[in-house]
């Protein structure tokens, strides 16, 4: 996967520079965080503006804007992109940040299977296919955000009945949500989405179908096939294959690192 580099300069107007945050000195504020966290991606933000008065207003600036406003003109200028003709994998996951260790900071969610705080950022990645290689693998340039949400998970209060649970927003209808912002792909736009295990569920398959997207989503349950053909995994291992791939993961505890794993390949769940 590549990607072209603009000087932090360029790419911090490019991408924010169309931003509507009510006042242009909030405008110009944002462009510049963005050009100089882009100088130092890896660094923190004292380290980005080592002067502390200068330090102080990015605090204050982020107290008074919103997530969403600041990420709009990027999501924009993403979605327009997939619009033009051309093949796009749209990769989602979910990734929990983990702030357990912040006792004082308020507002967090449960993350995890345990008592972790923090909140959860599903995040699409738009990526263009440029080629794809003998082995069937694509070789991409990283278009840009698709979408991406900042949410906490909240526990269920005590004692709700059923039905306010069923009106309850829940974590599930995150998935393939920024697939109804971006519409219907045109002619000549071919849009994949690409998920885990997670959205192996009926509402990010009916959204794909929805919006003409096709859909590769890792198996999480043995469901039950169409018209009495038998369940998904027994009708697999019947199935013809239509690759293999090799797949090195680290050493986790269990076997040695670079460890190759083969397996069927699973782009069977393209609609």
């Amino acid at each position: 996967m590549t990607t072209s580099l603009l000087p932090a300069a360029q790419w911090a107007q490019n991408e924010f520079g169309f931003a509507q945050l009510g006042d242009q000195r909030r405008h110009r504020r944002l462009v510049n965080i963005a050009e100089h966290l882009a100088a130092s991606p890896g660094g923190t933000l004292p380290q980005a503006f080592p002067l502390w008065a200068e330090l102080k207003a990015i605090y204050r600036f982020f107290g008074g804007v919103t997530f969403e406003r600041v990420l709009a003109p990027h999501l924009e200028r993403v979605r327009q992109a997939c619009r033009q003709p051309g093949e796009y994998l749209l990769i989602e996951d979910m990734t929990p940040l983990d702030f357990t260790a912040h006792w004082a900071t308020t507002g967090l969610g449960s993350i995890g299977d345990g008592p972790g705080r923090g909140f959860e950022l599903p995040s699409t990645l738009a990526v263009r296919v440029e080629a794809w290689t003998l082995e069937q693998r694509p070789e991409g340039t990283r278009v840009g955000l698709l979408g991406q949400q900042c949410a906490c998970r909240r526990a269920a209060p005590p004692g709700e009945c059923h039905s306010a649970c069923l009106r309850r927003a829940r974590r599930s209808q995150r998935w393939a949500e920024p697939l109804k912002g971006a519409g219907r792909p045109p002619q000549g736009s071919h849009l994949i989405y690409v998920a885990d295990r997670e959205a192996d569920f009926y509402e990010p398959i009916h959204i794909c179908q929805q919006h003409g997207v096709d859909f590769v989503i890792r198996s999480c349950f043995d469901r039950r096939l169409a018209e009495g053909a038998g369940h998904l995994r027994a009708g697999l291992q019947r199935a013809p294959w239509l690759g293999k791939a090799v797949v090195e993961v680290r050493a986790r505890g269990g076997p040695p690192g670079g460890r190759p794993l083969h397996g069927p390949m699973v782009d069977r769940g393209i609609s």
